[in-house]
């Protein structure tokens, strides 16, 4: 099944298009001259394979901080202890966030401002999203909504936050804290009907409510309750979505409507990566990679925007070496050993010709 080039893997039609949908309302929203020029030739150097391509991102995915208040099961390693070589916990600096934007926001439609932390955890998370909105790029956040403090929420909404990825991974407590740890679904529920209120009070069409339900074998029966207590909510739409776990993840993780199988690589993903054309992942320290796989690994990065220009990032030697691996898995790249070469896709179109 196409699954149109999108970053997120693992979902039906329906949530595909609902996601294109958050996608193309941020592209008219947020449309100039110089960022429709600049996704035209974005998208004529993907299907061309260009190595060094004369144009940049248009959405980022920016991750504010990798520190989070839940412990998830089987997110992030399991909230282990970083390794020598690995990433720290940490949280990025807003004037690091600015020089990001300032460099290639011209070219921006959206920053997706997560990864693999929790947002809302740090008030820098607003004058970041105030900084994107106010030179008219879209801003996006995912949260698990376990926070406390209630004007938060109005926050949410007053920030100009333009989507709101809502994770909950159950429709009743028991089941949600069988997938999330120790978080708080009533919490969550609350957080959600408050921004909801508090885009009524304000007058404000935005954030889109986005709920992404992670479905296994242990919540699938709820997914009919999921939907019920979304449209009472009033959350604007509802993903249900197959979760990255582990090969050796017991049985309960997998469900009937996303079943333990061996896809082939057509199956997995197409044959031209988005990410080295249309996107990158901005770690909190700076670190830039092509993608969010294997984030934890310093010597993955393919540079630091705290010291480099993102620009001459998107073009260097190991960006280079990455785009000829990905168009030819099967040939002699040529250049720096990249992250891309031991994507487990390229390896599987490698062995199969």
């Amino acid at each position: 099944m196409s699954e149109f080039g999108l970053a997120t893997r693992g979902m039906g039609l329906a949530a595909q298009f609902k996601i294109l949908k958050r996608h193309g309302y941020s592209l008219l929203r947020h449309m100039t001259p110089a960022k429709l020029a600049n996704f035209v030739r974005a998208e004529a150097n993907a299907l061309l394979r260009s190595s060094t391509p004369g144009s940049y991102p248009y959405i980022l995915k920016i991750e504010s901080t990798n520190i989070c208040s839940l412990r998830c099961h089987h997110c992030y390693d399991d909230r282990r202890p970083p390794r020598e070589g690995e990433r720290p916990y940490g949280r990025m600096r807003l004037e690091d966030f600015r020089k990001v934007v300032d460099e290639t926001g011209r070219y921006l439609f959206k920053i997706n401002l997560y990864g693999f932390g929790e947002p809302w955890l740090f008030p820098e998370t607003f004058a970041m999203i105030r900084y994107a909105t106010e030179r008219n790029i879209g801003v996006g956040v995912s949260s698990n909504m376990n926070h406390r403090d209630m004007s938060l929420n109005e926050q949410i909404v007053a920030s100009g936050l333009e989507v709101l990825i809502f994770s909950c991974h159950g429709a009743t407590q028991e089941t949600y804290r069988r997938f999330m740890g120790n978080g708080d679904m009533d919490l969550a529920f609350r957080n959600i009907r408050e921004v909801i209120a508090a885009r009524r009070r304000l007058n404000r069409a935005t954030p889109l409510i986005d709920w992404q339900f992670c479905v296994t074998g242990f919540n699938e029966h709820e997914i009919g309750a999921a939907r019920r207590i979304a449209a009472e909510m009033g959350v604007d739409q509802v993903r249900f979505i197959r979760p990255l776990f582990p090969p050796d993840a017991s049985p309960e993780w997998f469900s009937k409507m996303f079943p333990k199988v061996q896809q082939t690589a057509s199956e997995k993903t197409p044959t031209r990566c988005p990410w080295l054309y249309r996107s990158a992942y901005v770690n909190y320290d700076g670190g830039v990679l092509p993608c969010c796989r294997d984030t934890r690994v310093i010597a993955n990065d393919y540079g630091n925007s705290r010291d480099q220009d993102f620009r001459a990032i998107w073009n260097n030697a190991t960006y280079a070496a990455s785009r000829r691996l990905v168009a030819r898995p099967d040939g002699v790249p040529g250049g720096p050993r990249t992250l891309c070469a031991s994507c487990p896709i390229v390896l599987e179109r490698r062995r199969g010709g």
